[in-house]
């Protein structure tokens, strides 16, 4: 096994590595082979919490990778063996490589040593690598500094990162939320002058953006650096947006404040196109209604209702950001009880069976 120093003294970290990881950590050295746990799974480990997901890189070639796992009585699977990337016992084992080519899939890879591996990567912050044998963080980048002080630096130069893929760009803005940090003024300065996304898919753009919402320490605060740099027009193309932020860190809900100039007809055609989820839109659009209620659209208003899978804890978010707590409260509290049959015994028949049901139901509601 080679030993690589690292940057920094503090670089012991206690992480706790599964067992079956062990195993093949375990496995490989036993074969002279070198095995990382490397990225977000470091970097939460580093800043306290419990990694949920552990991605793993080798100096193994996917060919000795395959090997190794046979050896081990484990199962392989070449889920993108032409990236270097080999699945093994249900994890993902990247070899160590150099991307050809531009975006989140490259037109080819040259498979490398460790040093070479993180100069591909994106942020110092993601750029970690943890040795698992020696309980110890291999930094060669400064990642670890970066995290203490709360800041996003790319590797190496920030426009030819972000030109190489565009998504880094969305990435560097989460990840300076999510860390409740700011970025160095040349990774700043760097998305000001080209903060376009364009070449970014829908689904992608639909993905970080949410996760951006999620995991940021104060959301309106990612909002507003979404806002600085002009990415809304991206995000949200072709519709009015309100720009005055709330603390919630509801994706649903945030977005329905953020499109709460716009009728809720255009919000659920444009939010189709953007990929967004069929729940996710009718949960939004629901909010929406319920925030524009008319007398007329209760019926329809509380079917639609059935179909979302909004909680009591989001409409009580949205309510009190709408401005309008007590009517969506007590719409989404309404059940509807007029039945066709006591409009039948009415001695009613065809669309006046309708007209009186609605009348019976907003006489109800009000």
């Amino acid at each position: 096994m080679i030993r690589l120093t690292t940057l920094l003294a503090e670089s012991k970290l206690k992480m706790n590595i599964p067992a079956d990881i062990k195993k093949i950590y375990n496995l490989f050295k036993k074969n002279g082979k070198q095995l990382f746990v490397v990225g977000g799974a470091v970097r939460d480990a580093v800043l306290g919490s419990n990694p949920k997901d552990y991605d793993l890189a080798t100096d193994a070639k996917p060919d000795e990778v395959e090997a190794i796992a046979k050896k081990g009585g484990l199962s392989s699977h070449p889920v993108g063996k032409q990236f270097g990337v080999v699945l093994v016992g249900g994890h993902e084992i990247a070899t160590f490589r150099k991307d050809i080519g531009k975006g989140r899939r490259p037109d080819a890879v040259d498979f490398t040593d460790i040093k070479g591996d993180v100069q591909r990567r994106d942020l110092t912050i993601n750029a970690l690598f943890y040795d698992i044998g020696r309980g110890e963080i291999v930094d060669l980048v400064g990642g670890i500094a970066d995290l203490k002080k709360k800041q996003v630096r790319t590797v190496g130069s920030p426009s030819e990162r972000f030109d190489e893929d565009p998504l880094r760009k969305l990435r560097a803005v989460r990840f300076s939320g999510s860390i409740g940090g700011k970025m160095t003024p040349e990774t700043w300065k760097a998305l000001q002058k080209n903060p376009d996304i364009s070449k970014v898919s829908k689904e992608r753009i639909r993905d970080e953006f949410i996760k951006g919402i999620q995991k940021a320490q104060q959301p309106d605060k990612y909002l507003k650096m979404i806002q600085k740099l002009g990415m809304f027009k991206q995000i949200f193309p072709g519709l009015r947006l309100n720009m005055k932020f709330i603390k919630v860190d509801d994706y649903i809900v945030q977005i329905t404040n953020l499109l709460k100039n716009n009728n809720w007809n255009v919000v659920e055609k444009k939010l189709n196109s953007l990929k967004y989820t069929k729940q996710e839109v009718k949960d939004i659009v629901q909010l929406l209604r319920m925030s524009k209620y008319k007398p007329n659209d209760i019926i329809e208003l509380k079917r639609w209702q059935a179909n979302t899978k909004l909680t009591d804890r989001q409409v009580k978010m949205w309510a009190s950001a709408s401005g309008k707590s007590s009517a969506v409260l007590k719409i989404w509290k309404f059940k509807l009880s007029v039945a066709p049959q006591d409009a039948i015994k009415q001695g009613l028949k065809g669309k006046a069976i309708g007209d009186y049901i609605l009348k019976k139901e907003k006489e109800l509601f009000n």
